[in-house]
């Protein structure tokens, strides 16, 4: 039986169905699945969803209760989780994402650190006046990469003036038409892509973040049972600066406490030897390691 793929668009702009984003969005889309990949696609326009912004309370690295729970961020999580290739796409506004997508992506603040799209597709996507194009595309793809995600990069138009008016837009079809062949023939194959810079910077940056981390609770609680020991010079460093600044133990408490979360999942899912993004992407599963639940499960509490 032949597989249908799921492509998810994340629509980060306040307009619907006059997106200039979304129509690009589109007929990208309906190149992909005429260079034969069979394709159902799936739009989340976030301006027509309740995305609250983040407090900044960091109760998610806690697993504690969001104070903004109830809204649509867990049915969009759910969507992310389900597909196969995963488009963020928005207009460029002031040089940046708009605020209806800078809300999804703070409200995501714990997935930036634990890769949770591991081994999913994915595409950026913008569209702008005349500029800004580069600087939300390198955006939106620093995000991705933090998820986890295999990039095949980014497609942007200009002369997207205002809603409903893209004179630009058979331009853009045509010139995305090839990468648009080259998604289709990867996913069929099921090939992997290469490892890209955002991917291998962004790696080097949390393995830092949580070794460090791990390397805090090791010299404050001790050892823990089946995971690796912290490396020694990383501790000998870090015992002289807590020594030389004074750290008090409640103190020291707070920081080998800090985002137990993220810090559990690199534990289990056993990152903390990893060497490379691509010896992390290679790690299977543990058994019994739930990820769908790990990631939904904050949302669970609240509904219980």
């Amino acid at each position: 039986m032949t597989k249908t793929f799921k492509v998810l668009t994340i629509l980060g702009s306040p307009h619907h169905r006059k997106s200039n984003t979304r129509a690009m969005v589109e007929d990208f889309v309906d190149e992909v699945a005429a260079a034969g990949l069979p394709l159902e696609h799936e739009v989340i326009p976030l301006g027509r969803k309740q995305v609250d912004p983040c407090r900044g309370c960091w109760n998610c690295t806690r697993e504690k209760r969001c104070p903004q729970a109830g809204d649509c961020l867990e049915e969009i999580k759910v969507a992310m989780l389900e597909c196969d290739l995963l488009i963020m796409a928005c207009p460029v506004y002031e040089n940046q994402v708009p605020a209806q997508m800078k809300a999804l992506f703070d409200r995501l603040f714990t997935w930036c650190h634990i890769f949770p799209l591991l081994g999913k597709y994915s595409l950026s996507a913008c569209t702008t006046g005349n500029d800004g194009y580069k600087e939300v595309g390198g955006y939106l793809e620093k995000i991705l990469a933090t998820y986890g995600t295999s990039s095949f990069g980014t497609i942007h138009s200009i002369g997207g003036f205002t809603p409903g008016f893209f004179p630009w837009r058979k331009v853009a079809r045509t010139k995305n038409a090839k990468l648009a062949r080259r998604v289709a023939e990867t996913m069929l194959a099921g090939k992997p892509l290469r490892v890209n810079a955002w991917q291998r910077r962004m790696f080097k940056v949390m393995k830092r973040k949580m070794t460090g981390m791990h390397a805090i609770n090791t010299l404050r609680f001790g050892p823990l049972e089946r995971q690796p020991a912290p490396n020694r010079l990383r501790v000998r460093v870090m015992s002289h600066f807590i020594r030389r600044i004074g750290l008090t133990d409640d103190e020291l408490d707070k920081w080998g406490k800090f985002m137990p979360f993220e810090l559990g999942w690199w534990r289990d899912r056993g990152w903390l030897d990893t060497r490379s993004f691509t010896d992390l992407s290679r790690r299977p599963v543990p058994e019994g390691f739930d990820t769908r639940q790990r990631l939904l499960r904050t949302e669970k509490k609240v509904a219980a």
